[in-house]
């Protein structure tokens, strides 16, 4: 819970100070008068945030908000289509459990589906990364949303994980490691995740930014 206490000439100017430093108004706080200032002495005020115990909305919460601002969004493009908000949940890298809303856009014609999705997916990354900020700004945190257009990234996770399994045996028949072509993070992610349980390939990225690839190596034999 976010608090401060200040002092002022007077109390209304000691609010003032407190709401400024916080960024906070007048009716998202509680605002306690520790002493009024009298006498020549200064005023001195607690302020609390009031709203900090809601700051972490639940997931559904985070659902609901995201899809109306990718619906609005969507309007203001003039693309008619409909918006979909699916949870899912899984455990994260450290064994910790993640949930992800995925936003399924659907129901647009041909034409804006792929205006949405751009070259090889990166205006559907910029709308995501336009949807994530926008409603971050509303719930106080990044929320890890996604965006789905016309089920694209469901047959692009198939493609990237069957190039990652043809491309380790390419690799193990080969005995040398093969560089694939610059992805996206999310995109690298998924080879990664393909591949972690071959035992007779690793994967590393390398490069920087838009140019990072990932590299199959064969397995190190001791």
């Amino acid at each position: 819970m976010k608090r401060i206490e200040i002092s002022a000439r007077t109390v209304a100017e000691a609010v003032e100070l407190a709401l400024a430093q916080l960024g906070r108004d007048r009716d998202e706080v509680a605002i306690e008068v520790l002493d009024p200032g009298e006498n020549g002495d200064e005023a001195l005020v607690r302020v609390t945030v009031v709203e900090d115990e809601e700051e972490a909305p639940s997931v559904e919460k985070v659902s609901e908000i995201a899809q109306r601002v990718l619906e609005d969004l969507l309007e203001r493009m003039d693309i008619h289509a409909y918006v979909t908000a699916v949870i899912s949940h899984a455990t994260g890298p450290n064994g910790e459990p993640e949930a992800t809303v995925t936003l399924h856009v659907e129901g647009a014609d041909e034409e804006a589906m792929g205006l949405l999705i751009g070259r090889r997916g990166e205006t559907l990354r910029s709308l995501q990364f336009l949807l994530n900020l926008l409603v971050s700004r509303r719930v106080q945190k990044w929320p890890q949303l996604v965006v789905d257009v016309g089920n694209y990234r469901q047959r692009r996770q198939e493609s990237l994980e069957s190039l990652a399994r043809r491309m380790a045996e390419r690799v193990r028949q080969t005995g040398r490691p093969i560089m694939l072509e610059p992805m996206a993070a999310y995109e690298r992610r998924i080879v990664h995740l393909a591949l972690r349980n071959d035992k007779t390939i690793y994967t590393e990225s390398s490069g920087e930014g838009e140019n990072r690839k990932i590299v199959i190596y064969p397995a190190k034999h001791s």
